[in-house]
């Protein structure tokens, strides 16, 4: 031990650890006692929180409130991504669930939640943590037509579902709350036939799939409407992405920004830019970070329909810019789970042209956790059954899940 260093006050010694890697506070940790305890302290984390993930733009779980903690996950998971090796998973757990065509991280906690199909449907809550079911709602006899999960993680409602009472065939929306336990409540009904796409806050988007997006606010019954002037032609919407400014809609057929309204009083919106992706067949809009611009993440055909593009483009203006693009050779177009993260990585499903096994891929973009100009693809597992069918991914905790079409099992990733 330097016993300069070891005879500095407290002050300056946490001033200097400041300057440290993680992995150098950790390993400055072991040497004594004193640095032992020093390094324990708040003050320390919260300057490496802010000087190596921070500063740095690296995803972190903001849910998380142990600081030590958040910061040594977010510098892991950023040092895989940008280390040029194998994203071989840390864990991977197979739990028996009900079958499911929709399976939903909740943000900023241990839930998974589930919706299975068929003519009694419900939505599970699961605990990732002890692979068991806390929940299910509801206990009558219903079919679900479409559920979104909240993208802002404190608000009152967590989930929006649409569904069909059996045998009545009365239609409506319910806003549920989901409380600590795992149990889920609800809070709020609104009779209208749609379909919720994205719940933000107290705002729901809602479609009918044909030519109506309604913008509304729950908690005060305001609403407004998006016409893109497509009339009524069947247009099923991928995404719904409310920044504070505007709105972008992406469809099928075409994107549209609309500028966000402070006021909801019934008025009808139109689209202030347009732009169609040639031939695609599904998109992944997140919700973008502060200040960065929005990012969309286009699958689509090959002009000799022999080959699946993924497209990367960013709305820093409109029309969107194509920055990267991956092409891969599959036998099938399906529109299997992918998904893009904020902090520019992806993950996807794609089946394998030489076996026919499907395989988990991964992409990190050019951006903060790829300094390079190329686009790094890995392969992170196999699935040689065949048969996941759909996927969500957390990029903040490095999680995926990953659903049976013909069975019960799921499947959750740790990166």
């Amino acid at each position: 031990m330097n016993s300069a260093l070891y005879d500095l006050p407290d002050d300056v010694l946490i001033y200097n650890i400041k300057f440290l890697s993680v992995p150098d506070v950790l390993r400055l940790r072991k040497t004594c006692q004193r640095f032992n305890a020093l390094t324990r302290l708040p003050i320390v984390w919260t300057n490496a929180f802010k000087l190596d993930i921070l500063a740095k733009d690296y995803p972190f779980d903001a849910h998380d409130i142990d600081i030590e903690h958040r910061t040594r996950q977010a510098y892991r998971l950023a040092s895989r991504w940008l280390a040029d090796s194998p994203l071989t998973p840390k864990v991977e757990t197979i739990f028996i669930g009900s079958p499911a065509y929709v399976i939903k991280f909740v943000p900023g906690h241990k839930w998974l939640l589930t919706l299975s199909n068929g003519s009694s449907s419900a939505l599970s809550i699961w605990d990732i943590t002890c692979r068991q079911k806390c929940s299910e709602w509801p206990s009558k006899s219903t079919m679900f037509t479409g559920m979104t999960i909240n993208t802002e993680r404190q608000s009152e409602a967590n989930v929006a579902a649409s569904l069909v009472s059996i045998p009545s065939l009365l239609r409506r929306i319910v806003l549920l709350h989901l409380d600590d336990n795992g149990i889920l409540h609800e809070i709020q009904t609104i009779d209208k036939n749609l379909r919720p796409v994205t719940l933000t806050g107290d705002i729901v988007a809602l479609s009918d799939d044909i030519s109506k997006i309604v913008i509304y606010n729950w908690k005060t019954d305001e609403c407004a409407y998006l016409d893109d002037g497509s009339g009524p032609n069947r247009n099923h919407y991928y995404e719904v992405v409310f920044t504070p400014l505007t709105i972008l809609v992406v469809s099928i057929s075409s994107t549209n920004l609309y500028i966000r309204p402070s006021l909801l009083h019934g008025q009808t919106l139109t689209p202030v830019a347009s732009h169609s992706f040639s031939r695609a067949y599904g998109a992944s809009v997140p919700t973008p970070a502060s200040n960065n611009p929005l990012s969309i993440l286009v699958r689509s055909l090959s002009p000799d329909n022999l080959s699946t593009l993924l497209k990367l483009y960013t709305l820093s203006s409109f029309p969107p810019i194509l920055t990267s693009d991956i092409s891969y050779r599959c036998g099938t177009f399906k529109n299997t789970g992918f998904m893009l993260g904020k902090s520019a990585t992806a993950v996807w499903i794609h089946p394998n042209e030489h076996d026919g096994s499907q395989t988990l891929a991964a992409a990190v973009y050019p951006g903060p956790l790829n300094p390079t100009a190329e686009v790094r693809v890995r392969d992170v597992c196999s699935n040689p059954l065949n048969n996941w069918g759909t996927l969500d991914y957390d990029e903040e905790i490095g999680r995926i899940v990953l659903g049976s079409t013909s069975g019960k099992d799921i499947t959750v990733i740790q990166l």
